[in-house]
């Protein structure tokens, strides 16, 4: 494991400061920890921040384990003071001071030392956990951001100002990505990523566990980091299913994985400064949303979002210029639904629609309820590209439908469309890769008036594809068997239209 070295002395008249997660950033929240994450897939994580009950002890015999209740969860506001040691040199996670965590994981192996403290005085405890709450295995990393002033200095030895015990277990693979701007504040970053998959139910071994404060704080120091000390935590995960595929040679599936459904964690070669992330000064923030109401206002006003919840609709109350619609957008927005459902009731009649879009990305959400599940459209003053992405279209008549579109083009990645998929010519070309269709309602058709390309695709037995424009497969299944010239017409009723490549 990750072992942290030695404390100093205290140091006389230095300050105490306040521990509290979150502050201004949407992506890092100090209201409840759950909502500090973002997933992909139709994945859903839990991000699960406790320490232990006052008067338990750093270490736990293997054969007893941590009783209900010795872990509470974590307290906001807590002071933060430098830390003492009774000696130079024992003051390491040591591999036989393991304290198992009970219910959260198993006592099979090293990896959960905490600091001795009845020999260091001073450690804080914050356990980050993530927990599988969805149904479908996932990969996951989090993100920590340390706050760190200006002169101020993290180390892994207590020759500097902070330090903090991690769970070095080989389980997570760490990344030190320096001192980075976020939100006008310093910070010095680390990344943690899982290295297995975390089973549905399950929960993981924590990856942060303690922060320090050494004896290197001085009264300079203080008036930097003014009244609070601040300890960002924020989880990503991703499906498993289809990106384990990525990775090649030595590479492992968890890394390759994160890096391609989000962004991988690179710094520029000549500033040392993170690439861009949705958490960085400079790049737009989406808003996160939880209600309709919110998802609403949040559209009109022309902002990205991201769902932390379900959200149901209900009634719609929206116009599409055609019929009623949950929500529009108008201006090239994202919606990422982070794996939860977009429920719209009080929009089943023939021209009503869940989104209607007149362009921009659609991601991670599943869209039910409506006549049309995504209405592509256009207006006077804004149209371009669709794109969606990991979009499952389900308990909707039309999945996808464009009746009068400005050639704006649709592109659908691993999507799953249950139902009537049709769309106009003025849709522009349509490209659907590693995308599955299926019955929905009734339906287990595709009929596309504008070219159309189809590659990995799965088609269910007896779905159709009544193709009024050319439609290409590459790679493609019906029923799990791949398509060919000679078995076409088991999917496509006009061969004519359509080519296998």
């Amino acid at each position: 494991m990750k072992l942290k070295k030695v404390l100093g002395s205290l140091a006389v008249g230095a300050l105490a400061v306040t521990l509290a997660v979150g502050g201004t950033l949407a992506y890092f929240s100090d209201s409840a920890s759950n909502t500090n994450v973002m997933a992909v897939g139709n994945v859903k994580i839990e991000q699960i921040e406790l320490q232990r009950k006052e008067g338990v002890a750093h270490k736990n015999e293997a054969n007893i384990g941590a009783k209900d209740g010795d872990l509470v969860a974590f307290e906001q506001g807590q002071p933060l003071y430098p830390a003492a040691s009774v000696d130079d040199t024992a003051y390491t996670a040591e591999s036989t001071d393991l304290f198992y965590w009970g219910d959260y994981v198993s006592a099979d192996g090293a990896g959960n030392g905490l600091w001795n403290d009845a020999k260091l005085y001073g450690a804080l405890d914050k356990f980050v956990f993530v927990k599988n709450t969805g149904s479908s295995p996932c990969y996951y990393r989090t993100w920590l951001a340390f706050e760190c002033p200006d002169g101020m200095e993290y180390s892994e030895v207590p020759d500097k100002h902070f330090m903090n015990n991690v769970n070095g277990n080989d389980l997570f693979k760490w990344e030190d990505l320096g001192y980075q701007v976020i939100d006008g504040t310093r910070y010095h970053v680390e990344l943690a990523t899982y290295q297995e998959e975390l089973a549905p139910g399950e929960t993981s071994r924590p990856s942060l566990l303690q922060v320090v404060m050494t004896d290197k704080v001085t009264n300079e120091d203080a008036e930097k980091l003014g009244s609070s000390y601040e300890i960002l935590a924020y989880s990503e995960a991703c499906q498993v299913e289809n990106l384990e595929k990525l990775a090649t040679g030595n590479q492992n599936p968890a890394e390759v994985a994160l890096a391609r459904a989000f962004y991988p964690a690179e710094l520029d070669d000549t500033t040392g400064a993170l690439v861009k992330h949705p958490w960085m000064d400079g790049v737009d923030v989406p808003i996160l949303v939880s209600s309709a109401d919110e998802l609403v206002a949040a559209l009109e006003n022309d902002e990205d979002v991201v769902l932390t919840d379900d959200v149901k609709i209900d009634p719609a109350g929206m116009s599409n210029a055609y019929g009623t619609t949950g929500i529009n957008v108008k201006n090239g927005q994202t919606i990422d639904g982070s794996g939860n459902t977009l429920d719209i009731k009080g929009a089943g009649g023939t021209w009503d629609s869940g989104i209607n879009t007149t362009g921009g990305l659609i991601k991670n959400i599943t869209v039910t309820g409506s006549f049309r599940g995504i209405f592509i459209n256009h207006n006077s003053t804004h149209f371009e590209p669709v794109v969606l992405e990991n979009v499952t279209i389900d308990g909707t008549t039309y999945t996808i439908s464009c009746d009068q579109g400005k050639n704006q083009t649709l592109t659908a990645s691993n999507c799953t469309f249950n139902g009537w998929t049709s769309f106009a010519a003025t849709l522009g070309e349509a490209s659907f890769i590693d995308c599955k269709f299926g019955e929905g309602n009734g339906y287990a058709f595709c009929r596309p008036y504008a070219p159309t390309t189809f590659v990995g695709c799965e088609f269910e037995a007896g779905y159709t594809v009544d193709p009024r424009a050319a439609v290409t497969f590459e790679n493609c299944t019906i029923d799990g068997v791949a398509l060919t010239a000679g078995n076409l017409a088991t999917l496509v009723t006009n061969t004519g239209n359509a080519s296998v490549k």
